[in-house]
């Protein structure tokens, strides 16, 4: 069973993430830009390292992504 989201937490949780890291949909060549940065950024850190406590953020920043580069991509 998943807990009920304390609203209130989490909106100054998430805003202080945002200052420090911006994640967010990707809606732009210049938000692809700066989700790049911030993956390589991240990667110079964590490497490989599944127990990094970083990791997951690594991989919610490459899921983001992902999702924009399929999206951008030509139909053959």
């Amino acid at each position: 069973m998943n807990p009920a989201i304390n609203v209130q937490q989490l909106v100054p949780a998430w805003q202080s993430l945002q200052s420090l890291a911006p994640v967010h949909h990707i809606d732009s060549a210049a938000d692809y830009e700066q989700a790049i940065t911030l993956l390589n950024s991240l990667l110079d850190i964590v490497r490989d390292d599944t127990t990094h406590p970083l990791y997951s953020l690594v991989a919610v920043i490459g899921d983001l992504i992902e999702a924009y580069e399929i999206d951008q991509e030509p139909f053959a």
